[in-house]
């Protein structure tokens, strides 16, 4: 993205499920999502029984969730089996309790700047949240190391 290499939005998600992925719990989320650039779109992932859990803190956090029986093939309970149908039926009617209404197709492709290209280097970095690269020449600060 620095160099002009890479031109487009930063799309990211968040996969938390372990073993070598990141741990689906709240402190790291917090984490993730402090480091995320303002410019960047966000989506959450996880597994199993944490999918819902996580996906309503991503709902309730105005982010973006991901669901379907490639994650999870239970009910919170375990009691039974849950489709992908029956998984997005029930994120729909959870983000409209919480008075987030669902994208539709021209909604969601606004909103992942799918067909979204930059200038330049300097455009790319603005739009996407990031300092400025530093001009030719231009010094910063030397890195320190605490000792």
């Amino acid at each position: 993205m620095r160099r002009g290499a890479c031109n487009v939005p930063l799309i990211l998600t968040w996969v938390a499920i372990g073993g070598g992925f990141d741990a689906p719990n709240i402190y790291n989320l917090a984490n993730f999502v402090r480091a995320v650039p303002d410019g960047a779109v966000l989506t959450l992932e996880t597994s199993m029984l944490n999918v819902l859990p996580i996906n309503m803190m991503a709902i309730a956090m105005g982010l973006h969730v991901r669901c379907g029986i490639e994650d999870n093939i239970w009910t919170q309970d375990r009691k039974a089996k849950m489709s992908s149908v029956k998984q997005i039926d029930q994120l729909v009617r959870i983000s409209r309790e919480f008075g987030r209404e669902v994208a539709n197709g021209k909604e969601a492709r606004e909103i992942y700047r799918i067909g979204e290209f930059y200038k330049n280097a300097d455009e790319t970095l603005a739009r996407n949240g990031f300092a400025p690269n530093r001009k030719a020449g231009a010094r910063g600060a030397p890195l320190r190391v605490a000792a």
